[in-house]
């Protein structure tokens, strides 16, 4: 990767995304290239198994200046692939989504305006409107709604991977275990960084399958906890 600091940094985590890779990375030229600013595009491949390697690859042999991807040595998750991206990235703010087009990178630029106009350190997606499934979208609200009222966050989509961040505060993201990234706005708040939003696209799945899982539930709620024990702190 170039020594050389960007402006922005755009970080996928990828697992088996071959077919939502190729719209996703012409979006993201099209949004990022009429900003006039210097920026790069991350991709964590996280030992997938099937053509997203070597389309990722044949990005970065296009673009060598603006792509770079990294390939896990082992499957990780999403945890470990946005702290590998965050740590290897130069952008004086970094950008996350999912590889699954759900995310709208159309929504950056609006997300990079409102961390100037509120000297916000993070910036998060709000799927106001969530295409999911009814079991997905409503315990991701139930989350949602216990975070608002055991901490006083007044952020309504904690865990939506849609996310700007300053550089100040990125080395600050605790991503410990799996799945943490959920509580990175919790994380940031607690150390006393400022947290915003923005209403955010979010799309139908149209390509792959979800990995979540409904049982995934009663984890979240104890690393929750874990979190606040913590202050948010690494």
């Amino acid at each position: 990767m170039p020594k050389k600091i960007v402006n922005y940094s755009i970080i996928v985590p990828v697992y088996n995304e071959e077919e939502s890779l190729m719209p996703l990375f012409s979006e993201l030229l099209h949004v990022m290239t009429p900003l006039n600013q210097s920026y790069e595009i991350v991709f964590i491949n996280d030992c997938s198994s099937d053509e997203s390697p070597m389309i990722m690859e044949n990005f970065q042999k296009e673009f060598p200046e603006v792509v770079h991807v990294i390939h896990l040595p082992q499957r990780s998750g999403q945890t470990f692939g946005l702290r590998k991206g965050l740590d290897a990235c130069h952008g004086m703010i970094a950008v996350t989504l999912d590889a699954d087009l759900q995310n709208d990178p159309a929504d950056i630029p609006k997300m990079l305006e409102k961390m100037k106009e509120g000297n916000y350190d993070c910036v998060c997606g709000w799927r106001r409107s969530r295409q999911d499934t009814l079991l997905k979208a409503g315990l991701s609200k139930l989350g949602n709604i216990s975070q608002r009222l055991f901490t006083g966050m007044k952020i309504h989509d904690v865990s939506c991977t849609l996310r700007t961040y300053k550089r100040d505060c990125i080395g600050k993201i605790a991503l410990n275990w799996e799945g943490q990234h959920r509580f990175i706005p919790l994380s940031l708040s607690l150390q006393g960084y400022c947290v915003g939003e923005i209403v955010s696209n979010h799309r139908l799945r149209k390509f792959g399958t979800t990995k979540y899982s409904h049982k995934r539930i009663f984890r979240v709620i104890g690393d929750f906890f874990k979190v606040l024990k913590a202050g948010g702190r690494k």
